[in-house]
């Protein structure tokens, strides 16, 4: 499902630009070629330095995960070429805690 831009969320109901809204279960942040993440209000997920605290894109928050990160895992992980290993490591992740 494609959608407009987030602009809330309120527990698992993401809110968009058009007026929409779902129920969510995950969340994947893929970052775009410049990642700002201040608009991220959720307490212990990113650090001081404003960077999310992650391991391999899979925060502390339940449903949270994070894909394109500058050395996510490895060099090539912010890149189009090199992202496809973190991805397929997130949809491991996703498809075994359900």
């Amino acid at each position: 499902m494609l959608k407009p831009r987030v602009t809330s969320a309120d527990n698992n109901q993401l809110h968009f630009d058009d007026g929409s809204s779902v129920e969510v279960s995950n969340v994947v942040w893929s970052t775009g070629f410049k990642s700002d993440y201040s608009w991220i209000n959720i307490p212990s997920v990113l650090d001081e330095k404003g960077l999310p605290i992650h391991q391999r894109g899979v925060t502390n928050i339940k449903g949270l995960f994070f894909l394109g990160l500058v050395w996510q895992y490895r060099r090539g992980s912010a890149l189009l070429q090199g992202v496809g290993m973190d991805a397929k490591y997130l949809v491991e992740k996703l498809s075994t805690n359900k």
